[in-house]
């Protein structure tokens, strides 16, 4: 995975004052810029299109639009001082803008700018922090961010927080399993299965289910993402060749193109991962069985050890595991707890970073256990950790209760 700077020439962070925000009060429409940011933004008065997002609380709270923000120096006649700000203009994001939010001011490399603002009770903001190398929520004052130091642990993560947010990211130019890839399959997207076969057997000894499994979910997962990633990139590219000029008298048969691409990147992730954790079950000598049903036609992710055990009457609860199993989770957690009523403790397996402690306090109480990778759980508090399990811990759990004597 390359580093922040692969997709940003700088990035810099800062929670809004009221000053900034309070339109009613205050008629300031700048922020107040640092010696860092001219780094990258540079000395002289520049005008930069800019992409302005506004992430809520809610996915209907959503809102991006196009604007442009201008660079300058407030003292730029002053013999010795300057202040650089950089300006916007007044728009529908900015006046969703709230005093507390977080703003994340990034420079790409094509010299457009993405002013992404993070509401303080927006689901998005432990992860996408994270995205972009903070571990907490930034002062007053912008931080830049060294991009050259911040390198993201798994490129499928990077992938599946960035869509989530709706941020466009520019993709590792790459083709190194391509041609293996189309001797196989063709140029067409095989079953998830297939894919998630090519991932593990061209990982080979680079990975243990049984020594390491958090590590080896990680790098599964990575691998098939870039697999997937370079054959989209060849079919897709394709399609969208053949098709430009009936797409450019057809904006809606284009859209619709677009929503398929992005639905299959969504449903193939969630399959994906539990592909793998599958393999790594089975790996470990865990009894499961993945879909199984149970009441009101609830199919867990995984069941454990599966639907014969639950449905007879005589085997005891304590033995029985549910495991619900999502990319990201958000609000979505909720729905596992009403999936394996026998089985009051529920627990998720998902990939994403820095959930908020408001919810991880709801998961809590609602008796929900979560399940990350081990090299996730440093994006958590330390009071959220002590409800946090890795996959080593739930494949030890679940290796208990399959030999328990009651």
């Amino acid at each position: 995975m390359s580093s922040l700077s692969h997709h940003f020439a700088g990035i810099s962070i800062k929670r809004l004052s009221a000053v900034e925000t309070e339109r009613h009060t205050s008629n300031q429409h700048e922020f107040n810029g640092t010696n860092a940011m001219k780094s990258y933004l540079g000395v002289d008065r520049r005008i930069f299109p800019a992409a302005f997002i506004y992430l809520g609380e809610a996915e209907e709270d959503r809102l991006a639009l196009d604007d442009q923000v201008t660079w300058y120096d407030a003292r730029e006649r002053h013999p010795s001082r300057s202040e650089h700000r950089l300006y916007f203009r007044d728009n529908e994001v900015m006046q969703k803008a709230a005093e507390g939010d977080t703003l994340i001011s990034a420079l790409r490399h094509d010299g457009t700018m993405l002013l992404l603002i993070l509401s303080e009770e927006s689901p998005d903001r432990g992860d996408i922090l994270w995205l972009f190398g903070m571990s907490k929520v930034p002062g007053k004052s912008f931080t830049t961010i060294d991009t050259d130091k911040v390198t993201p642990q798994s490129n499928a993560l990077f992938n599946y927080v960035a869509e989530s947010a709706g941020l466009e990211v520019e993709e590792e130019a790459s083709d190194t399993w391509l041609e293996l890839m189309l001797d196989r399959f063709g140029p067409r997207f095989p079953k998830t299965r297939e894919l998630s076969g090519l991932a593990l057997e061209t990982l080979g000894q680079d990975i243990n289910a049984i020594e390491i499994p958090d590590e080896t979910l990680v790098r599964l997962i990575d691998r098939e993402e870039t697999l997937f990633r370079q054959l989209e990139s060849h079919i897709v590219s394709a399609q969208l060749r053949g098709k430009a000029e009936t797409w450019a008298n057809n904006v809606d048969e284009f859209m619709q193109f677009s929503l398929g691409v992005h639905n299959r990147r969504k449903s193939r992730a969630g399959h994906a991962l539990e592909n793998h954790l599958e393999w790594i079950f089975l790996e470990n000598g865990v009894d499961h069985q993945r879909g199984a049903q149970t009441e009101n036609r609830s199919r867990p992710d995984f069941l454990f050890p599966g639907a014969e055990k639950y449905q007879d009457p005589d085997w005891p609860d304590a033995r029985l595991t549910m495991l619900g199993v999502k990319t990201t989770c958000k609000d979505r957690w909720r729905q596992v707890l009403n999936e394996a009523r026998r089985i009051p403790e529920k627990h998720l397996l998902t990939l994403q970073p820095g959930i908020s402690e408001h919810q991880t306090t709801e998961m809590k109480q609602a008796s929900l256990t979560l399940v990350l990778p081990r090299r996730l759980h440093e994006t958590y508090s330390t009071t959220q950790t002590g409800n946090l399990m890795d996959v080593s811990e739930l494949i030890t759990l679940l290796r208990e209760r399959q030999t328990l004597q009651l």
